[in-house]
């Protein structure tokens, strides 16, 4: 069976990380005739608003009693947690986090002295010369991208989804969880472990500089999917 008949059972649900852009996917080359949605993330009640909270609020935007959902960075945290709530045919994140250990120390160093919540925000947002270099990111389109992503971020959503990574508290790997990761990856260090998909050379934003491969590895997993579809991966816990 194509994988394009494959993938048209279920649509395919992007969540993107802080930036809640959906054009950090749209070089990505998936197989022709699927359906895709871009899950928006929506702004926190509070700071303090839990991520299980959250995502009870975002549910409502998958509509596909049997979708895929693909995560890229905190996406793919929000991605997790979701799966948790509802059933879901493939779980994919993508320079993300697969449990809390993989979260890199410098995160919890700058928690422990609440630059998430203390730092200024326009410093923050001072960050775009270097963000290339930290989000590997190469060409001038790519460089523009990113660059507006990051003078138009929301400063309530990056607040809370910092605090978020730091509060989270996800012990095991999700039974199914499909995870690839770059080993370049300067934002969330490669933590390897069994299954995982090292991409070797992939930067945190390889969907972007490196969407051929990308897209290729997804292609070889919804064809190589059909034995799965057989049962549909359940992380309900309600």
């Amino acid at each position: 069976m194509p994988a394009s008949q494959i993938l048209t059972k279920s649509t395919v649900y992007f969540i993107s990380g802080l930036s809640a852009d959906w054009r950090l996917f749209q070089v990505l080359k998936l197989p022709e005739g699927h359906a895709y949605e871009h899950v928006e993330l929506l702004e926190p009640k509070s700071l303090d608003e839990p991520i299980q909270a959250y995502v009870q609020r975002l549910r409502h935007q998958v509509q596909d009693p049997n979708p895929i959902l693909i995560g890229l960075s905190f996406g793919g945290v929000v991605a997790i947690e979701l799966a948790k709530i509802i059933e879901v045919k493939k779980l994919i994140i993508i320079s993300s986090l697969a449990t809390h250990h993989a979260l890199p120390e410098f995160y919890r160093v700058a928690g422990k002295l609440n630059l998430h919540k203390l730092a200024p925000f326009w410093l923050m947002k001072s960050v775009y010369p270097v963000a290339p270099f930290f989000f590997g990111v190469h060409t001038p389109l790519e460089k523009a991208l990113i660059k507006n992503v990051i003078l138009t971020i929301d400063e309530k959503l990056v607040r809370w989804s910092l605090g978020q990574l730091l509060a989270w508290r996800q012990e095991k790997p999700l039974p199914g969880l499909i995870q690839l990761h770059g080993t370049r990856d300067l934002v969330f260090l490669l933590c390897d472990r069994p299954d995982l998909i090292k991409v070797k050379g992939g930067e945190h934003l390889m969907v972007l500089h490196r969407a051929d491969e990308i897209s290729s590895i997804l292609n070889k997993i919804s064809a190589n999917s059909k034995q799965m579809d057989k049962s549909v991966v359940n992380y309900n816990h309600n």
